[in-house]
């Protein structure tokens, strides 16, 4: 640990002001093994002005009774950052528009703590 020196007005002995001292050590939470830090998902699709893009799956935080806002990156890509899944498990989602209409075609495949370009059609 580095340890940071304080600067502070000396009085009479020399002894730096407790205000001043050095600050407390914090506890980090160790990582678990095998959780990557993000899988971003990219969904490539212009849905037009005033629609927007919502993901379903069958890993947490996904759900496929209803979904999860991906967030507007470009005209025409739409980006869900999913956390917690450990880096090499494979889960499956699949975009909806407006969360009621499937893009066409299988669920897509992931694999935990890859970024992932998909290019649906509806």
């Amino acid at each position: 640990m580095a340890v940071r020196s304080v600067k502070g007005n000396s009085n009479s002995t020399g002894a730096v002001p407790p205000s001043a001292s050095a600050p407390k050590a914090t506890k980090r939470r160790a990582k678990p093994k095998g959780l990557s830090e993000l899988t971003p998902i990219r969904i490539h699709y212009n849905v037009g002005m005033g629609n927007r893009i919502t993901v379903r799956g069958d890993t947490d935080p996904f759900r496929w009774d209803s979904g999860i806002d991906a967030q507007n990156e470009a005209d025409d890509v739409w980006e869900y950052k999913l956390e917690r899944v450990p880096a090499g498990h494979t889960f499956q989602f699949k975009p909806l528009i407006n969360d009621a209409s499937y893009s066409t075609g299988e669920n897509y495949v992931g694999t935990g703590g890859q970024t992932l370009d998909i290019y649906p059609a509806f």
